[in-house]
């Protein structure tokens, strides 16, 4: 039995990286942009340079000290807002700005159950746009997909003992309309697993790219997958900390990331 689980375990781990792809790749992009899969071969396409530039982007322009220029790395960090509010089983409540809806893409990224489909059902109803009802269907069927590919039934809880946390350490955000009430938010983030008594996972998800499409909807931010603004989604330079070249198309470092 415990040979069984920690294979079962690791499987599950392996797969992370397609629910972290899948569930929002074939949503938020409408299949547009490639996303990092499980061999990390794939990377966001490099952006066209017509895109808006990313309504984050509002640090100061002032160089850091010495006089070189700024990285995300050394360059002021997103003081990312809190959720006000909790929907379902996951934070809401974020302001209407761009900073708001870079805060609620982290949140809901990082917040998204991974494993058990009947929470994630109520996750993604609370943050599922109006006009994205097939968003909900297809976040839970990737997650019993994922659930099927380790040898879980297809519906269910999280197995005990098997836990995982998901850390964004970056984000871009780029308005797709003139109102600035469409955001594309982009993150990198790392994946972890921690299994009972054997500790945190000796190889987890690093860099991950995806990205959110984000609507000001009753109040709130909400994940929307119309292909009148999935389509214009365009894939931003990839993130290097140390890059001035990504700090120029947007990419910051979010506190605590």
């Amino acid at each position: 039995m415990a040979a069984s689980f920690d294979r079962k375990a690791r499987r599950a781990r392996l797969r992370l990286a397609a629910i972290g792809v899948a569930a929002v790749a074939a949503l938020a992009v409408g299949g547009a942009v490639a996303i990092t899969t499980l061999d990390g071969d794939d990377g966001p396409a490099r952006s066209d340079g017509k895109t808006s530039p990313s309504p984050s982007a509002s640090t100061s322009s002032k160089p850091p000290a010495g006089g070189k220029e700024f990285t995300p790395a050394n360059a002021p960090r997103i003081p990312l807002l809190k959720p006000t509010s909790d929907a379902n089983g996951i934070g809401t409540g974020f302001e209407h700005s761009a900073l708001g809806a870079t805060s609620a893409a982290v949140s809901y990224w990082e917040d998204l159950d991974l494993l058990d489909d009947v929470i994630a059902r109520q996750q993604w109803t609370a943050i599922a746009a109006k006009d994205s009802p097939g968003t909900i269907d297809a976040g839970v069927s990737e997650v019993r997909k994922v659930r099927e590919g380790v040898g879980l039934p297809p519906s269910g809880g999280t197995p005990d003992g098997i836990t995982f946390s998901t850390n964004v350490k970056a984000a871009l955000s780029r308005s797709l309309d003139t109102s600035g009430d469409v955001v594309d938010v982009w993150m990198v983030y790392d994946r972890f697993a921690t299994i009972k008594d054997k500790g945190a996972d000796d190889t987890p998800l690093r860099d991950e790219v995806t990205n959110l499409v984000l609507k000001w909807e009753g109040g709130d931010w909400k994940v929307t997958t119309d292909p009148k603004y999935t389509a214009k989604v365009k894939g931003p330079r990839a993130y290097d900390p140390d890059s001035k070249y990504a700090w120029m198309e947007g990419w910051r470092v979010v506190a605590d990331g």
